[in-house]
């Protein structure tokens, strides 16, 4: 009878969170940023709703990324090897983003729109901005790759896969607080949200795609970590958290968004469904990528070797977490 696949312990809903949390808040700003540029009174509302989300769930991702590694008090110590470390890369990527993030909203939508009256500084401002999220949403993919010992996370999919999970997010993200806001009261034009849907609709086909490659190739490369998604343990999280939540639920939803003419009540009532759901879904992919990461035995130079006895494994998968925690 086949053994089922152990997955790692030591990594939790807290590291799952922060990547979430992260990817989220760079989608989102990278959509506001791009909706920015068209500069019409129908997407500006959306445009600054988005850049705001931005810093709040990067700060607070980033935050809780630090919390599980220990690394309170070692900031310093985690952004002076950006050369040889993805945690140093990351905090590096994360704190610029957060600056400019930070100056965006700070200088060009609230309290003062002066950057504005500089329009290439503005520009240039978030253009910087722009590139420093779209590698801050790579870095959320490479990050899980420094633990040798799990090759569910050795892939170069991951990054992608992130990446376009991470622009749906902000996406869906920017669609429920624009939602909240009208039924708040707040005056803005609805169209911006069928822009906005089609928009989602081909990065969650993209998402798609990716996804099924990744679990394709790790079919070979990690099969315990497959079977542990697909059928094992975290089954039902895949099959209902992303298949569903992440994938099925938002793509109908964009689907209807932006081929249905709808008026503006059942449009808010659709982004609003969609955007609780495709975050539910979205955090849920990051969930069952951190459980479902399975260990294997490596030797000294990081080579697999044959599976030693159940003690020695956890002390190699523990040593390896603890490298992650010093990058």
């Amino acid at each position: 009878m086949e053994r089922a696949p152990k997955t790692q312990e030591v990594m939790g809903w807290k590291v799952a969170a922060s990547l979430f949390l992260i990817a989220t808040g760079a989608g989102s700003y990278l959509i506001g940023f791009l909706f920015g540029l068209i500069d019409s009174a129908e997407s500006m509302t959306l445009s600054k709703l988005a850049v705001i989300l931005g810093a709040p769930f990067v700060l607070v991702g980033g935050c809780l990324l630090l919390c599980d590694m220990g690394q309170k008090s070692k900031f310093y110590h985690m952004i002076s090897r950006p050369g040889s470390s993805w945690m140093s890369r990351g905090a590096f990527f994360v704190t610029l983003f957060l600056v400019f993030n930070l100056m965006h909203l700070f200088t060009g939508i609230w309290p003062t729109t002066t950057l504005r009256t500089y329009p290439a500084v503005y520009f240039m401002v978030g253009i910087i901005a722009s590139i420093l999220a779209v590698l801050t949403l790579g870095y959320t993919g490479f990050l899980l790759g420094v633990v040798k010992a799990i090759p569910f996370w050795s892939s170069s999919f991951l990054p992608w896969l992130f990446l376009f999970s991470g622009l749906s997010t902000g996406a869906m993200a920017t669609s429920l607080l624009f939602s909240v806001y009208r039924f708040a009261g707040g005056e803005a034009s609805v169209q911006s949200l069928a822009g906005l849907a089609h928009f989602n609709f081909f990065v969650i086909i993209l998402e798609a795609i990716v996804l099924s490659s990744y679990l394709g190739v790790m079919r070979s490369r990690a099969a315990g970590s497959v079977r542990t998604l697909t059928r094992g343990k975290l089954a039902k999280a895949f099959w209902g958290g992303v298949v569903f939540a992440a994938l099925i639920v938002p793509f109908v939803i964009e689907a209807l968004k932006s081929f249905i003419p709808l008026s503006t009540a059942p449009l808010l009532v659709l982004a609003l469904l969609g955007g609780i759901v495709g975050l539910i879904g979205g955090y849920m992919l990051r969930h069952v990528v951190v459980y479902g990461g399975t260990r294997i035995p490596l030797n000294v130079q990081g080579q697999r070797v044959a599976p030693p006895p159940e003690k020695y494994e956890t002390k190699v998968i523990d040593s390896d977490y603890q490298s992650f925690q010093k990058a």
